[in-house]
């Protein structure tokens, strides 16, 4: 650990930001790590532009930029051996630990789909071919009203 420390010294600011937001990158519990060395690598850039919009408060020189009070002293370091992570995903937001949906992502998936088959089975009545059937099938109820009227009537005779 302290040859690690010994050749993060040894490099300038911007290639120590570029080694610690390399690392930060792939940890997403510290991306507020990774904003304050986003900021930090924007404010010694001398290249940096504002735009011309930008309010007075807007941050233009290194000496605005606050950077945490807290600084980890060498002696300070505890040797202990880096595990990696070998698939640090993050679930979903409707969905446990263990990737089991909750009952309330459960719920919203079976009103969407209610919702959706409600709404296409009315589509289907406004479109021109669901306008035809309908008419087709009023016709055939008015045809088969008319012959059994018909065969009524025959049939008192």
């Amino acid at each position: 650990m302290h040859q690690v420390v010994e050749a993060a010294d040894a490099l300038d600011d911007k290639d120590f930001l570029a080694v610690v937001r390399a690392v930060v990158e792939r940890r997403p519990r510290l991306s507020v790590l990774l904003s304050v060395v986003d900021t930090a690598a924007a404010s010694l850039d001398p290249t940096r532009v504002e735009d011309a919009d930008a309010d007075a408060d807007t941050i233009t020189d290194a000496e605005e930029v606050e950077l945490p009070d807290t600084v980890v002293e060498v002696d300070e370091i505890i040797d202990v051996p880096v595990v990696l992570a070998t698939d640090p995903r993050i679930p979903e937001p409707d969905y446990t630990e263990g990737g089991v949906p909750t009952f309330d992502r459960v719920r919203e998936k079976i009103e969407g789909r209610f919702g959706t088959s409600i709404g296409s089975s009315e589509l289907a009545h406004e479109s021109p071919a669901g306008k035809s059937v309908d008419e087709q099938w009023d016709e055939r109820q008015k045809a088969a009203k008319a012959k059994l009227e018909e065969i009524r009537r025959s049939m008192g005779k």
